[in-house]
């Protein structure tokens, strides 16, 4: 990608101004979502904007259920509406993009991966966020809406049958290293990537 996409998204944050404050430094290496979103068909033409949309949503869910990559320690209350802002941005960055079936995606994603937080599966939702960033990738299916439905239902055998539809779709759509690496930076435990 042509820019750093924490550092745009920061630039972005900074643009709002206080009570927001934006870290002095951050990792970039933490952007897996954005890798692997711009490493397969559907958004090959548009890397540097999906990166953003989907960076932007990470870190609104971040601010939300972990710790932010970019913001400097904000209290709860502010770290939700930070969460607000940021799913804000990706949204409207996802509007301009003109994307529907990534716009149904993303929608999913936040919807589902609250609600298995709520019922404390944070591991489910890391594993979500793998399979949806991955269909944004390379498209959806029947397959994939059917294993999203059994998931969000609490389907017995639905977690196994979104990591199968998962890894089959990456491997067929060549996603290679970065599939690789956030499936591995879930693997690895508690994360804020």
């Amino acid at each position: 990608m042509s820019a750093a996409t924490l550092e745009r998204l920061a630039d972005r944050v900074r643009e709002e101004g206080p009570p927001l404050a934006v870290r002095e430094s951050f990792d970039e290496a933490l952007s897996v979502y954005g890798e692997l979103a711009v490493s397969g068909p559907r958004t090959a033409d548009r890397r540097d904007e999906y990166a953003f949309v989907v960076e932007a949503v990470r870190e609104g869910y971040l601010c939300h259920y972990g710790t932010s990559r970019i913001l400097d320690a904000p209290d709860a209350d502010l770290a939700l509406l930070a969460g607000d802002l940021l799913y804000a941005i990706g949204i409207r960055g996802l509007a301009d993009l003109a994307d529907l079936e990534s716009t149904g995606i993303l929608s999913d994603l936040i919807t589902v991966a609250a609600e298995l937080q709520a019922a404390g599966r944070p591991e489910l939702a890391e594993r979500l966020w793998l399979g949806q960033i991955t269909a944004l990738a390379c498209g959806k299916d029947a397959t994939h809406a059917a294993v999203l439905n059994a998931l969000a239902s609490g389907r017995k055998g639905a977690p196994e049958e979104l990591d199968e539809w998962t890894k089959e779709t990456a491997t067929a759509h060549g996603l290679g290293r970065a599939f690789d690496i956030a499936r591995n930076q879930i693997d690895s435990g508690p994360s804020n990537f």
